[in-house]
């Protein structure tokens, strides 16, 4: 590990305990920069949790990050709002990993990967950021510290996600009472097993494989949406399930 990524691991380290952001230190010259950095926090995390992954198109490059040690919390989930520095909230289709995948260098095609998975859940990306000025920050920094990763609360089980019309899957979000999002389909790779089959290849090829338990969850259908301390939010896919989490 080269001094500077050591340095950025470090930081983001005391970030994630001291509470106080951080400035990034400086400029991420390529990607693999990134997933060094990510790499360092997770192992000294403990093992990850599973893995966030989302593409802006249904053709675009996927972005990876891990979950880390303790992500993944039941619905319904409660969250200190006023000790996080936003409370973002984002509706998502993720994944249970159910049998271990190990390390190699061969690629995963679609079908192996697809039999590892096992149900699908309504899941909630909860989103925090270590990074001082995050809106104004580099990208890569913001995927370097797991693309803000807080959490990501474990909805209903969804158990018939080979059928399903990704393009028309009606979503919801409702908080306090009020609907934020009433719409169909919503994700920007429309079909999330692309992501997930990336996901789990990106894994097993250049992460450390995978293993039974993880969690991969796929991109918002919702947008990322911000709310303060003591909201409550709701996301269901009609007829499917749903989660909810209080801040």
């Amino acid at each position: 590990m080269s001094p500077d990524i050591s340095h950025a691991v470090q930081a983001l380290l005391e970030a994630r305990r001291s509470g106080h952001q951080m400035a990034p230190p400086f400029a991420l010259k390529d990607r693999a920069a990134v997933f060094a950095i990510q790499d360092g926090v997770a192992a000294a995390t403990g093992p990850v949790a599973g893995w966030k992954v989302g593409a802006r198109t249904p053709t675009a490059e996927p972005n990876p990050a891990p979950l880390l040690n303790g992500a993944l919390v039941p619905s319904p989930a409660r969250f200190d709002g006023k000790a996080m520095h936003m409370i973002g909230v984002e509706v998502e289709i993720s994944f249970h990993i159910v049998r271990d995948v190990a390390a190699r260098s061969a690629p995963v095609e679609r079908a192996e990967a697809l039999a590892a998975v096992g149900d699908a859940f309504v899941g909630m990306e909860i989103v925090d950021t270590r990074l001082a000025d995050f809106k104004n920050a580099d990208p890569e920094w913001l995927l370097a510290d797991n693309q803000m990763n807080h959490a990501l609360v474990v909805g209903d089980p969804i158990r018939n996600w080979m059928t399903l019309d990704w393009a028309t899957l009606p979503v919801r979000l409702v908080v306090d009472g009020q609907t934020i999002v009433d719409q169909q389909g919503g994700l920007g790779a429309v079909d999330p097993l692309r992501p997930l089959a990336w996901m789990i290849d990106h894994a097993v090829r250049h992460r450390g494989g995978l293993r039974a338990g993880q969690a991969i969850t796929t991109g918002s259908w919702t947008g990322l949406r911000y709310f303060p301390p003591g909201s409550h939010a709701r996301g269901e896919f009609t007829g499917l399930g749903a989660v909810e989490a209080s801040f």
